[in-house]
């Protein structure tokens, strides 16, 4: 049943509040959505800009966003029981402002970087033959808060949809209508990975491999492949999670198919571990919230990875990947 809340038209087949979408708190800080199965009466996300006096200020990775909420809003910090960790939780009674994706582009502050941000969602929309109301524009663009040097950004939402888009990407770089990122494009998007104990030859391996992130029309994008709530793999409240420490494994890729998600998820077999306690042995699957880890393995490729080690409540052994700046999840010798 569709609905309401605070002005602002929710359906049940896309949610408003989902990754990709911002929403504002107070005047002054504007939250990134994180994932797409939340709390009740809640969304998790994290400061992303900070409006200081005339100006706006970006916190540029996961951890500065993490200190400014500690430093400046601890009361949205709160220990979930069903995700085993700290998350950053916003009330909904505390929102006073949503920025969605798909209504967004309607109205965008028109210039050169719009005006390819929706030549992208035009020849995607086209080609893969889905509707355009499941393909939307987020990041800078999405708040007018984009300079003519800004990267676009853009979601897509529903599994169906977003494989007709992952083909379509196939196609555009085949005919050479997006490219791999490469010199100082790359450098721009390493750039606040840094938080992750990666080297940048490493992630440019990965990059240049990758559909959703690439170059069109001379700028950086960045493309989100988000399933509906109903079709995520770990709906919230459905299991919860403990950690039990960190590891460092490596292992096979049995099933890369969820892997090009934003959360994404990797089926694999552990071949050995390389640090950590010995039932690491037993981790079927590694997970991410974080879009810089999609497309990051094939199937069949052996990888090596480093985070937190959960067990379910059902007794599933899994990694979790993103948080820490200790973690990193790559191929091995790609």
């Amino acid at each position: 049943m569709d609905a309401y809340w605070n002005g602002l038209y929710l359906s049940t087949k896309r949610p408003t509040l989902i990754e990709g979408s911002y929403v504002e708190v107070g005047d002054d800080v504007i939250y990134a959505v994180k994932g797409v199965s939340h709390p009740p009466k809640g969304v998790i996300a994290v400061p992303n800009y900070i409006r200081v006096g005339g100006s706006v200020v970006k916190l540029k990775s996961f951890n500065s966003s993490m200190d400014f909420i500690r430093r400046h809003s601890r009361k949205f910090l709160k220990y979930d029981e069903c995700l085993g960790q700290e998350v950053p939780y916003i009330p909904l009674e505390e929102i006073t402002r949503v920025y969605d994706p798909i209504e967004g582009k309607s109205h965008l502050r028109i210039d050169a970087v719009a005006n390819a941000a929706l030549r992208m969602v035009d020849l995607l929309v086209e080609n893969s033959g889905i509707e355009s109301n499941f393909v939307g524009i987020t990041g800078s663009v999405l708040l007018g808060l984009h300079n003519e040097s800004s990267d676009i950004d853009i979601v897509v939402y529903g599994i169906n949809n977003c494989l007709k888009v992952y083909e379509t990407l196939r196609l555009m770089r085949e005919s050479n209508m997006t490219g791999y990122l490469s010199g100082d494009a790359l450098e721009k998007v390493l750039r606040p990975r840094s938080d992750t104990l990666m080297e940048p030859i490493v992630w440019a391996k990965h990059e240049r491999r990758k559909l959703t992130n690439g170059i069109f029309m001379g700028r950086p994008y960045t493309l989100k492949l988000i399933p509906f709530p109903e079709e995520f793999w770990d709906k919230y409240g459905e299991r919860r999670f403990k950690e039990i420490g960190r590891t460092i494994i490596r292992f096979q890729v049995n099933n890369a198919s969820k892997g090009i998600f934003t959360p994404c998820r990797y089926e694999v077999k552990v071949t050995s571990v390389i640090e950590g306690p010995d039932i690491s042995t037993k981790v079927s699957s590694i997970v991410s919230y974080r879009s810089r880890f999609a497309e990051q393995l094939r199937d069949g490729e052996v990888g090596i990875a480093s985070g937190r080690l959960e067990i379910s409540s059902d007794g599933e052994l899994r990694l979790f990947v993103g948080n820490n700046p200790k973690d990193f999840l790559m191929v091995d010798s790609p």
